[in-house]
């Protein structure tokens, strides 16, 4: 088994309420001819080299740092599924059940703005193929944030827009913006409260929301199945990324608690090549929303597997395991 590092060179910095990236890192894990991915993501705090280090140990730690509990994870079941001539998804439907419809619409993700004319001509350029659009807000500017949705709107006007906050509003803001963004009837409004926040605060929020607000998702507060029930009355739908559940089998336990308290899905990732997001992309069917498009800001991509196709819409490649293979 071998592990190393690849740096994903940005076709443009991406600017989220957590800041700014040009570059990210992932982990790779190849077995012979298999290769699994998970990325590395400055919010998490964990060091690459350090994770690196550890995985070249003689003896692995039993305790590794997520990215390297996804990799390995990903890695065996890639080996199973190429044993077993079945594709990923196969483990979340002996899980899951099979799924009731098809995968949902693909989405394309707009990082915060710096110049709105611009802006609006890449939403509008990119809402021709993609039906589904998801802009990130949390600026510290509320004025913008607030530009941002309706300038998007404008460009779109028949695009399902999802708001993604990244918990940039403290609770004093939050039901104020909820309400002012309404305004342009989004679709679902995503972690608008930090993660450090409590089950407490986002019972404060529920109560403050006005009566027009949208679909209320989280996501960097939810981390694993015990916070899905603990949030459950409180919010309208999770966000789940293979990253944040640790492993393929979090996350299919994640899908499935979110199914037993009537939760939304959104299925997520992170900035990653296509080997990355083919990998979340097997959940796809089960999810309500997706948001796998990661692979679509790295300039040296070099993995092909999920494309979409004029109308958006997800194609899976058909081949074992994962299912990405190298350019």
């Amino acid at each position: 088994m071998h592990f190393e590092l690849k740096t994903l060179q940005l076709i443009e910095p991406f600017r989220i309420a957590h800041g700014t990236s040009a570059t990210r890192q992932v982990l790779r894990a190849t077995n012979g001819t298999l290769v699994t991915e998970a990325p590395f993501v400055p919010y998490y705090g964990e060091d690459p080299a350090a994770t690196l280090a550890l995985l070249n140990q003689t003896v692995l730690p039993l305790n590794l740092p997520r990215t390297a509990t996804l990799a390995l994870n990903l890695l065996r079941h890639d080996i199973v599924g190429h044993q077993t001539s079945r594709p990923l998804s196969s483990y979340a439907e002996s899980k899951l059940g099979a799924p009731v419809h098809p995968a949902p619409p693909g989405c394309r993700s707009f990082s915060i703005p710096e110049d709105l004319g611009a802006f609006a001509e890449k939403v509008a350029a990119i809402a021709a193929q993609f039906p589904v659009l998801k802009l990130k807000l949390g600026s510290g500017d509320l004025g913008l944030d607030i530009a941002t949705v309706s300038v998007a709107r404008m460009a779109a006007p028949d695009a399902q827009l999802l708001l993604d906050v990244n918990g940039g509003w403290d609770i004093a803001e939050a039901p104020l913006m909820v309400e002012k963004v309404s305004e342009y009837s989004p679709a679902l409004i995503e972690q608008p409260i930090h993660h450090r926040h409590g089950v407490e605060v986002w019972e404060e929020l529920r109560t403050q929301l006005p009566g027009n607000a949208p679909p209320i998702f989280a996501d960097e507060s939810i981390q694993n199945v015990g916070d899905v029930e603990a949030l459950a009355d409180f919010i309208d739908g999770i966000n789940i990324k293979l990253l944040k559940c640790g492993s393929l089998d979090a996350a299919v336990a994640m899908i499935s608690a979110a199914q037993k308290q009537n939760l939304q899905i959104l299925l997520g990732c992170m900035i990653e090549t296509s080997l990355g997001t083919t990998a979340a992309a097997h959940l796809a069917p089960w999810a309500d929303w997706i948001d796998l498009d990661g692979h679509f800001y790295v300039a040296n991509d070099d993995y092909t597997g999920i494309t979409y196709d004029a109308k958006g819409r997800l194609i899976m490649p058909e081949r074992p395991g994962i299912g990405a293979i190298p350019r």
